[in-house]
């Protein structure tokens, strides 16, 4: 049986800060778990940072029935916010739910310390749906307050993006950076236009920075008690998020990594040495960054393999109409950038997947341009490696994103040895975890792959780029003052 609100107000009175966010842990560890076969795609609650299911069922007949709510996360403490949610409203008439005051239970509980900028859109999400199916059952279907929020507090304004928004606002944009806030010397707040290079960290990545350390930082893989744990799930919902962001089939095809250009070494140096002999041909371009450029310089001469370029275009494109002429049966590996931060060119990968294949090579995408700019599906465009960085997506310098097939990973060797990437050490030999575990030495810069999570609702720039109409963006920039400057 469900604990009741009653009982979570008289535990959480009797405790320190604290103890209240390791009870709100712990609530989250006792509710039941969704099997496989539950987590349904079309329960999601969408908005969430992390996955969230929710369904309502009526338990009684009539016009106005007992909805019993079932839900659950893959985050622990918002298991532990969803065994609240569920407190409050399972188990009561449709009429009841609607009239419950849910942002006062929150407020009681002081909970608005626990819950970031990005949680409280997902808690709003979840509040919504379950108002919203109550609702549908009420006679005469009276919504009559479902959209009621879940705190009364004023929420901060990164939390009031609205994805519909039908004009570009750059001041609620702005707002969401604290470093585009501040005033410089000539009085003026700063305009930043080198995302390319580096992007600027909104205070939704800030908060999760400071949330690890103060709550719950720990070192990942090496404990069960309860910061270690957190950790763990954290980092894995993270996995998760960056998965769905590129599409990639499992979690398990996604490895952290300490940048974009440190993946790329690893797919050069623990694939690409394992399977290029001399006199095969490693296929690149001439619009590469210098990351995606020397490692297959050095492979091609620690292996004695012929490096080849692509020829392009008068404007800068791929010459896909020459591709024949250096695409042939020797060619083992094609390396090229999705987006190019030398020319902007945008690499048709989808085709060049098709023609790569055809030959018996592997594609490996350079994702670092590509990722944050425009969707990525690794599936539908047939990639076999993809490797993009976190600072340039809005996230933490120093980790990166490794993506492979399951095939291809296996096919890789460690490249640094130690850590995590360890399954059993002898005296004459050792052997290796399996995938994305063999791609991890040492101890992770935890604080920073956690930023994923919240990247993926808030900022990550697909997402966040929807929320505040990109479309807009473009159009208002063709017509800014921009235009005043020569070309």
């Amino acid at each position: 049986m469900l604990i009741t609100t009653a009982e979570i107000f008289e535990e959480f009175e009797e405790l320190d800060p604290r103890d209240q966010s390791q009870y709100l842990l712990e609530l989250g560890y006792d509710l039941p778990r969704f099997t496989d076969d539950q987590r349904r795609a079309e329960d999601l609650v969408h908005g969430c940072q992390s996955q969230v299911w929710l369904t309502a069922e009526p338990e009684t007949s009539g016009e106005d029935p007992v909805l019993a709510i079932h839900a659950d996360s893959d985050a622990e403490i918002v298991r532990g916010l969803i065994t609240i949610l569920l407190a409050s409203y399972s188990g009561r008439r449709a009429s009841e739910i609607l009239q419950i005051p849910i942002a006062d239970i929150f407020d009681r509980l002081h909970l608005k310390r626990y819950i970031s900028p990005q949680r409280h859109n997902g808690l709003q999400g979840m509040v919504d749906r379950i108002r919203r199916i109550a609702a549908s059952y009420v006679a005469a279907g009276d919504t009559s307050g479902v959209g009621s929020t879940v705190v009364s507090a004023e929420m901060s304004p990164q939390s009031r993006i609205s994805v519909s928004a039908i004009a570009f606002d750059p001041d609620l944009v702005r707002r969401q950076f604290p470093v585009l806030m501040q005033r410089l010397n000539n009085g003026e707040q700063p305009v930043y236009l080198d995302s390319g290079a580096s992007a600027q960290k909104p205070q939704t990545v800030i908060d999760k920075e400071r949330e690890v350390e103060e709550q719950y930082f720990a070192n990942a893989y090496r404990g069960r008690y309860s910061f270690g744990a957190r950790i763990d799930d954290e980092l894995e919902a993270a996995r998760q998020k960056i998965a769905d962001l590129v599409n990639a089939a499992a979690p398990q095809q996604i490895a952290f990594t300490p940048g974009c250009t440190a993946a790329l070494n690893m797919i050069a140096f623990g694939w690409g040495s394992q399977h290029i002999a001399p006199g095969d041909e490693i296929l690149i371009t001439e619009m590469e960054h210098h990351a995606n450029f020397v490692p297959w310089q050095q492979l091609a001469l620690r292996q004695q393999a012929a490096l080849k370029f692509i020829p392009l275009t008068t404007d800068g494109r791929l010459d896909l109409e020459r591709l024949d002429e250096v695409l042939t049966s020797k060619t083992r590996i094609v390396a090229v950038t999705g987006m190019s931060n030398v020319l902007g060119t945008v690499n048709p990968i989808r085709e060049l997947a098709h023609r790569v294949h055809k030959v018996g090579a592997v594609l490996v995408v350079d994702g670092a341009q590509s990722v944050p700019h425009m969707p990525t599906d690794v599936i539908a465009d047939e990639i076999d490696f993809l490797a993009f960085s976190g600072h340039k997506l809005y996230g933490p310098t120093g980790v990166g994103v490794l993506y492979g097939k399951a095939e291809r990973l296996a096919e890789m060797q460690p490249t640094v040895f130690g850590g995590h990437m360890i399954s059993q050490v002898h005296k004459d030999r050792s052997t290796w975890a399996p995938l994305r575990q063999s791609l991890k030495q040492g101890h992770c810069r935890l604080f920073r792959q956690l930023h994923w999570e919240p990247l993926w609702t808030g900022c990550s720039s697909m997402v966040w780029m929807r929320s505040i109409n990109m479309n807009s963006i473009f159009c208002s920039l063709r017509h800014s003052s921009f235009s005043r400057f020569p070309g």
